[in-house]
C-alpha cells in the first residue's frame, strides 16, 4: 500500500474516532445523558429512579456512573462537562467549600445556602429534596425504648449514665457535631462511650454489649436489627437532605426531563428509603429492580 493510501486510511479512521467521540444519540433518537452516584446505596438508587423514569416518559437515555469515591468528585465532573445529574446531599455544604456559608442545622436554611452556592459555582439546578434525610443520629433498640417510653434524644437523657454508647472513633473526636458537642447541647453524657468499626458497633447492640448507637437513618440495619433513631428535638445533627441535582443547560434545554426531576420530590420518606436499602445491602437484591417496584407501587410508571 502507498504512503498517500496509508495517509488516507489513517484519516478516515481518525475522522471516525472523532465522530465517535460526540454526543451519543438514545435507541430512540434521543439524547444519551450521564448520572453521577457516590458509593451510597441511597444515591445509586436515587439516580436509578431518575434513570427508569426519563427513559419511560422521554426518547433519552441515561448512563450511571457509581462508586465514585466522595461528593468532590462529582462537582468536578459537572465542571468538566462530564456528568449531567448526580444524587447529592445539603449539608453537603458545610464541607468546606465556600468560605461565605453559616453554618446551620435548620434543613430549610442548609437546602436554601445549598442550592445557592452549588447552584451558583458549578451551573445546576439543585432541585428540593426527595423526601427523606440521611443524618447522623443515635438509636437503640425498639423493645427498650417503647418499654420506657423513649422517644427523644432529650427523654433518653434519664437513661443515658446507665447506658453505653457504641459509635465512631471519628465522632468521639470531632468538634461541634460530635461527641462533646452533643453533650453540651443535650447536658448529659452517656455512662461509657467506646469508639468502634462500625461492623462490631451492630454487632455489639444485638449482642447486648451496648445500648444505643450512632446510625445513620437510612442504615438497613436499623431495620435489620429492630433499632429505633430518637428524635433529634434540639436539631443537633446536621441535616442531609437529599435531593437530585441537574446541569442548567440540560434542563432548561429539555422540558420534559425537567418535569421528571421535579415529579421525584418528595416523594421517597425516610422509611421507604431505609427499606430498599434493606432490600439491596441485606437481601442482596438489584438496584434496578427494587426502584423500578418502588416507581411502580407509587403509580409512576407501568
Amino acid at each position: 500500500m502507498t504512503f498517500r493510501k496509508l495517509f488516507l486510511v489513517g484519516l478516515v479512521l481518525l475522522l471516525a474516532i472523532v465522530a465517535g467521540c460526540g454526543d451519543k444519540t438514545s435507541a430512540d433518537g434521543g439524547k444519551v445523558f450521564t448520572a453521577a452516584s457516590a458509593k451510597n446505596t441511597d444515591s445509586k438508587i436515587n439516580v436509578r429512579l431518575l434513570k427508569l423514569l426519563v427513559e419511560d416518559r422521554t426518547d433519552h437515555e441515561i448512563e450511571i456512573v457509581e462508586d465514585l469515591p466522595a461528593s468532590p468528585q462529582i462537582f468536578a465532573g459537572f465542571e468538566r462537562d462530564e456528568f449531567d445529574f448526580a444524587s447529592l446531599f445539603s449539608g453537603e455544604v458545610y464541607n468546606n467549600y465556600f468560605d461565605d456559608v453559616e453554618y446551620s442545622t435548620d434543613p430549610d436554611k442548609t437546602l436554601k445556602q445549598a442550592q445557592k452556592f452549588f447552584g451558583k459555582e458549578y451551573d445546576i439546578k439543585w432541585y428540593d429534596p426527595l423526601g427523606y434525610v440521611n443524618n447522623y443520629s443515635i438509636a437503640a433498640k425498639r423493645k427498650f425504648l417503647e418499654k420506657n417510653d423513649v422517644n427523644t434524644l432529650t427523654e433518653l437523657g434519664e437513661y443515658a449514665d446507665s447506658l453505653t454508647l457504641g459509635t465512631d472513633n471519628a465522632w468521639i473526636e470531632r468538634d461541634n457535631d460530635g461527641y462533646s458537642g452533643f453533650k453540651k447541647t443535650y447536658g448529659y453524657e452517656f455512662g461509657d462511650a467506646r469508639g468502634m468499626d462500625v461492623a462490631l458497633m451492630y454487632e455489639g447492640i444485638d449482642n447486648g454489649e451496648l445500648d444505643v448507637v450512632t446510625v445513620y437513618t437510612v442504615d438497613p440495619q436499623l431495620k435489620e436489627y429492630d433499632l429505633k433513631v430518637l428524635e433529634d428535638t434540639k436539631n443537633f445533627f446536621p441535616p442531609y437532605e437529599a435531593s437530585l441535582v441537574a446541569a442548567n443547560d440540560v434542563v432548561d434545554e429539555h422540558d420534559k426531563i425537567n418535569d421528571v426531576l421535579k415529579s421525584l420530590v418528595d416523594t421517597v420518606s425516610t422509611k421507604e428509603m431505609t427499606d430498599m436499602i434493606y432490600e439491596v445491602d441485606i437481601e442482596k437484591r438489584e438496584i434496578k429492580e427494587v426502584a423500578k417496584e418502588f416507581l411502580q407501587e407509587k403509580g409512576m410508571l407501568d
